[in-house]
């Protein structure tokens, strides 16, 4: 680890040779030959501001020595491969400190319906053209389309199920909403799962009626697509590991070299017994099964394990409320438009009640398993942070790194409650480029929606944010990411609370070395120093160097996990 006196005095310029060897030892010539050196780079090892080397070496998946090129090189031996930096940017690998790997997987073989800039979806006649050439290309079964977003269609409005009824009438239709947290079925599907003409609500969802109050209009929210969703067609092992190594490629392609599973169903788990049998992963995927469903195996299950074959189960996940750009977060105040058939006192809906939260929280304490809780909305937050403190109140020891995952509008007197209780905000960052026009003007309204990931305020108040993507809600996309979190410009071009901001280091901290510490991973991942695990992206330009409105230019250029590369030319 780097000195802080020494930082301060070299500010941004590269170590000198003899800092290097005051932190990393001597380097006798007689020392270890590392297996790779990477040399004449800008090295931004993510150990403090102002830590910069120009050169790596690795032996073994692991760091061997951080420091200048002409130091490392003698650690050349016969058969150690030296790759020139030529002045290219290295920095930990990425981390994903929130998304569903799995459901990216299942999704690349679906209709792509997304907006610009991800897909080329715009209005209600090009969702219709996307399904009938899915409906062509795929002849039997149900028709799925998934990245649909209301809010970017030129309608500004969900399809119905009489539109979906025009690509098939015969067929059973489902289009998942952007958000993962809405859905929208034609008339044949709702048939299928027992929706068409619905008694009640199930618990924690909702089935939105026609006019006529009785029959389903198509669109549904939260829990209802956990029970639609189970009447899809379960695709092979051999189709779910063969779509696994595609969404494993694309998070290489942006430089992640651990992975999430946010939300893991049971269904899941003979991909990942499979993968972990077959050596099918090449990056580390932390699995969190949803903690409300059933899971026959779950005591079973190695929590708090290292890796085996890159595979680890992280903890447990909790959905507390629903998506603020689907307008079913759980809020303390009302939603400036409220959907279709809401009164002007809608605020969204809570997806658990207290008792049970409690319950499952305490449980997870008991059992020394992580807790994932997802919040969108305050009023959801608040009940995370009420249920946290009945169950610390009744332990001698308090829960450790609760993750707030989202954590959109923690107000500012919930974060500094949240500091005390050790909940630790993951931020979806990049909401304030895709949704931030949507936010401000029909989701939450101007206040909050300047107030959205409020990361400056997190990172003053003491809390060590991460910020994700929530692949495949939106791309995987770490530099696009890293931008939204240091410029806050919605897609308009408006900067949603410019005082909201953090600098580019911080934006790199939440994707690397904050990140691994809120996974426990810290001991291995998150900073390049010796003897963690050699993963690394390299970048084209130094995102520290470049002005902060051209971070989203900045490109990958290759990844690296544990010493191999698995995506890209160093």
């Amino acid at each position: 680890m780097f000195k802080s006196a020494l930082c301060r005095r070299l500010g941004a310029r590269a170590l000198t040779a003899a800092a290097m060897l005051s932190v990393a030892g001597p380097l006798a010539a007689a020392g270890p030959a590392a297996d790779t050196l990477y040399v004449n780079g800008t090295v931004i090892p993510m150990t403090g501001a102002g830590d910069v080397a120009q050169a790596v070496a690795v032996k073994d998946g692991r760091i061997l020595r951080v420091g200048s090129s002409a130091d490392l090189l003698r650690l050349r031996g016969k058969a150690t491969r030296v790759v020139d930096l030529g002045g290219k940017t290295m920095l930990p690998g990425f981390i994903d400190a929130h998304g569903h790997i799995s459901m990216l997987a299942q999704f690349v073989d679906f209709a792509q319906l997304m907006p610009p800039p991800v897909g080329t979806v715009g209005d209600m006649s090009g969702l219709l053209a996307a399904l009938r050439k899915q409906a062509a290309d795929k002849p039997d079964g149900w028709i799925v389309g998934v990245g649909y977003d209301d809010a970017e269609l030129a309608e500004k409005r969900h399809p119905t199920r009489q539109e979906l009824d025009t690509v098939s009438a015969d067929r059973p239709i489902m289009l998942l909403h952007v958000s993962g947290h809405l859905a929208t079925l034609n008339t044949k599907a709702l048939e299928l799962v027992g929706m068409l003409h619905p008694d009640a609500d199930p618990q924690g969802g909702v089935i939105r009626r026609e006019a006529d109050g009785k029959t389903a209009s198509g669109v549904i929210e939260e829990k209802a697509i956990f029970l639609a969703a189970a009447k899809l067609p379960q695709p092979t092992i051999d189709t779910q590991l063969a779509r696994l190594d595609k969404a494993q490629h694309i998070y290489a392609a942006n430089g992640l070299t651990t992975a999430q599973d946010g939300a893991s169903t049971p269904d899941m788990l003979p991909m990942w017994r499979e993968a972990e049998k077959r050596g099918s992963l090449f990056i580390d995927v932390d699995v969190v099964p949803a903690f409300w469903m059933p899971w026959p195996e779950r005591d079973t299950l190695p929590f708090n394990a290292p890796y085996d074959r890159h595979l680890r189960f992280a903890g447990v996940k909790l959905i507390l409320d629903g998506s603020p750009q689907g307008r079913t977060a759980w809020l303390t105040k009302p939603v400036p438009v409220p959907p279709a058939g809401r009164d002007a006192h809608y605020h969204g809906y809570p997806q658990i009640t207290d008792e049970v939260l409690r319950a499952k929280l305490k449980e997870a304490a008991d059992k020394g398993w992580q807790v994932f809780a997802h919040v969108n909305g305050d009023a959801a937050i608040q009940q995370l942070i009420d249920a946290v403190a009945a169950v610390d109140a009744g332990r001698t020891s308090p829960m450790a790194r609760t993750i707030a995952i989202h954590a959109q509008t923690a107000r500012t007197d919930q974060l500094a409650v949240m500091r005390r209780l050790d909940i630790q905000p993951s931020f979806f960052a990049s909401h304030t480029y895709y949704w931030g026009d949507w936010h401000r003007e029909v989701a939450l309204g101007p206040e909050r929606a300047d107030r959205i990931s409020p990361q400056r305020e997190a990172i003053d108040v003491g809390l060590r944010p991460s910020i994700h993507n929530d692949a495949p809600v939106v791309p995987p996309d770490m530099i696009r990411l890293i931008w939204s979190a240091v410029t806050r410009r919605t897609r308009s071009g408006d900067i949603l609370g410019p005082g909201e901001r953090v600098t580019p280091y911080e934006a790199l901290m939440e994707v690397t070395s904050n990140a691994a510490w809120q996974l426990h991973e810290e001991a291995e991942k998150g900073v390049i120093a010796p003897g963690k695990l050699a993963d690394l992206v390299i970048l084209d330009s130094n995102p520290l160097a470049v002005p902060r409105e051209a971070l989203d230019r900045v490109r990958v250029v290759a990844t690296i996990k544990e010493g191999r590369t698995i995506f890209g030319t160093p």
